[in-house]
């Protein structure tokens, strides 16, 4: 998990700081300082080349990371693959309709990668398939019976005092980076907690197999430590 966070950070800052370049030096062609912009040019040249290579890198690491391949994802690297380039050549030949096409292009795959959908709106919750226990049926380990109906009081008092605590603990480890302590942060696209409107099987689904960049926590959490866990995800709703 940490390593993924380590990534995103670095492929995020890098992405900023080359689009802070590229906007500069496109403000200075549309207000026709050509002089400055092949000055500009001249001492950036070395600084494009770094952050390209690292947004290459980066982004192929977090590939290689992500879980499964979906359409809105390999639009955005096509466009990404095509957008540098663009802006290159539009800068270099002081073409503003390219330079202004490459600036789109980049707004537009901001807003996929924000919200993980062309058409840049926020994604469903996620189906599960899994069937639902018989009500009031204690699983076969013993554990107790955890609800996901009702308020958040409601489902904290569903949980034994060892199970909450537990839950707490690997929220902090594991989750609060991306998702934040009070659940209201979204780092790289990570749900916010405050609004999502995920079940508790859906919750447990995402946490055992993970979703997106999220990794999944099959191997490091067992199923009374992961239920336990999305059930204390979902005390961090909006009343």
């Amino acid at each position: 998990m940490q390593e993924t966070v380590t990534a995103l950070h670095t492929h995020v800052l890098v992405v900023i700081l080359f689009l802070i370049l590229f906007t500069a030096k496109a403000i200075l062609l549309f207000l026709n300082k050509h002089k400055q912009l092949e000055k500009a040019k001249r001492y950036t040249k070395a600084l494009d080349a770094v952050f390209g290579i690292l947004i290459l890198v980066s982004g192929g690491y977090l590939l290689y990371l992500y879980n499964g391949m979906p359409g809105w994802l390999i639009t955005k690297v096509i466009l990404v693959l095509l957008a540098i380039p663009i802006g290159i050549v539009g800068l270099r030949r002081h073409s503003k309709l390219l330079t202004i096409l490459a600036l789109l292009i980049f707004l537009y795959v901001y807003g996929v990668a924000e919200t993980k959908s062309l058409t840049m709106q926020q994604p469903g919750p996620v189906r599960n398939t899994t069937t639902a226990p018989v009500p009031g049926e204690t699983p076969e380990t013993g554990a107790p019976v955890i609800s996901d109906a009702g308020a958040p009081e409601e489902i904290i008092s569903s949980m034994n005092e060892a199970q909450l605590t537990n839950a707490k603990a690997i929220y902090t480890q594991v989750c609060a980076t991306c998702h934040g302590t009070d659940g209201t942060k979204g780092l790289g696209g990570a749900a916010r907690l405050t609004i999502s409107n995920l079940s508790l099987k859906e919750r447990i689904n995402v946490i055992e197999n993970g979703r997106g960049l999220m990794p999944g926590f099959n191997e490091q959490l067992t199923e009374q430590e992961a239920e336990a866990l999305a059930a204390y995800t979902m005390t961090l709703k909006n009343k």
